[in-house]
């Protein structure tokens, strides 16, 4: 005789509890039950009485009149009511959950930086406005600019550190860039988009485009950066990177990343959060310190505690809200000194972090990210508008929302 069968499915660990209903899930359930034909109360049973004399008395005039039967009924209900539930499904996919109302002050903004140009010097400003597509002052956008290779490769200062100290003034339509003991060059927007040509440039693995703003500074940049030897070609997105979406890792799941995130020539996303204490606890560790410039954010947190930036889910800055969707994982760039454009012979700071700020876990998580440590966030917009130094900063704790949570340092 054979053993009977076991349908018991093993659970290696417990299962989570759900999280508690909101007015999407009850509004989901009613279209369900109202498809697969309602629920069973005194009111239903009432009705379906009245269904079955209304057939009867069908057949005493005359009428014909059509019985279902049950099984076909149900079966017909359960089919409409799995279309219900998967279509709600699929609109609960696609529609943003508002941040959780759990708010807490943690500090203010005591800097605010954009980079025009992609791996440039940065620009401080004192008040901005948060866009889509990133931080932004008058005409001026962070990273509107980028410089590529003459195949269509972009150039960042992890390949050649010089480009860190080049500096953009943008004036009206008129753009100047210049750098210690190389001069400058000067362009005109409005002749660049005049007159436009448009060139396909690879960051990562995405391609998109912009306008090349000509000769004059494409021979400027190739000298400064290759000494003449290698071409390159500078790019302004002049409104053509509209829909270019923000990089998200295949790697790990971040879940806070959306369908709808933008970035014009920026890595992965339209803002790199950092906190002071956190740049201050490093600097405590190393021999000599180094400037937030190393680490290229464009706001700075006064205020919180070090390394407190890993558990903020969302940063509600006035009436701008941000969306962590990955905590920053530092590369080579980190070790290029922003004033010189050298890199530090012992790598620093990115040797000091390694020793205390990789996660151990998710494994996969801790796997990637083995010898690339966290400073800062890389976050979307949630909302934006106005931003200036002295703002006081709240956030969202994700230690208070386990479905934020992400990584175990």
């Amino acid at each position: 005789m054979r053993p009977p069968i076991s349908l018991a499915l093993p659970f290696p660990e417990p299962l989570p509890t759900p999280p508690p209903l909101d007015t999407r899930d009850i509004l989901a359930y009613k279209i369900v039950v109202a498809a697969s034909g309602g629920e069973r109360t005194a009111a239903g049973e009432n009705g379906r009485r009245e269904d079955r004399r209304g057939r009867r008395q069908g057949r005493t005039d005359g009428f014909v009149s059509m019985r279902v039967p049950t099984s076909t009924a149900v079966g017909v209900g359960i089919g409409v009511g799995v279309g219900a539930l998967a279509g709600m499904w699929a609109w609960r996919r696609c529609t943003p959950k508002a941040p959780p109302n759990t708010w807490e002050e943690v500090g203010v903004i005591s800097a605010l930086t954009m980079y025009p140009l992609k791996s440039g010097r940065g620009v401080a400003v004192e008040d901005g406005r948060a866009t889509e597509f990133g931080l932004a002052s008058g005409p001026v956008r962070d990273r509107s600019f980028m410089v590529m290779t003459s195949e269509g490769t972009f150039i960042t200062c992890r390949q050649v550190g010089r480009l860190a100290t080049v500096v953009i003034k943008i004036e009206g339509q008129t753009v100047t860039l210049s750098a210690d003991g190389e001069g400058k060059v000067t362009f005109d927007l409005e002749q660049v988009m005049g007159d436009v040509k448009v060139n396909q440039v690879r960051i990562w693995n995405q391609r998109t485009r912009g306008a090349d703003c000509g000769d004059a500074v494409a021979d400027w940049l190739s000298q400064l950066l290759y000494k003449g030897e290698t071409r390159v070609r500078l790019l302004y997105q002049g409104g053509l990177v509209k829909d270019r979406p923000a990089r998200k890792p295949d790697y790990f799941e971040f879940p806070q990343f959306r369908a709808s995130d933008r970035v014009l020539y920026a890595d992965t996303s339209s803002f790199m959060v950092a906190s002071q204490s956190s740049l201050d606890d490093l600097n405590g560790r190393l021999a000599e310190p180094v400037s937030m410039g190393w680490f290229r954010p464009n706001v700075v947190v006064r205020g919180a505690k070090p390394f407190d930036e890993d558990d903020w889910a969302f940063l509600k800055i006035g009436d701008v809200v941000l969306r962590r969707v990955k905590p920053c994982e530092r590369c080579l760039l980190t070790i290029v000194n922003p004033a010189t454009g050298e890199r530090h012979p012992q790598q620093e700071p990115l040797t000091t972090l390694k020793t205390y700020r990789c996660p151990r876990g998710p494994p996969s998580l801790a796997k990637a990210w083995a010898q690339k440590p966290v400073f800062g966030l890389q976050c979307g917009t949630e909302r934006g508008g106005a931003i200036r130094l002295g703002d006081k900063v709240q956030v969202v704790r994700a230690s208070r929302h386990p479905e934020y949570q992400l990584m175990h340092m």
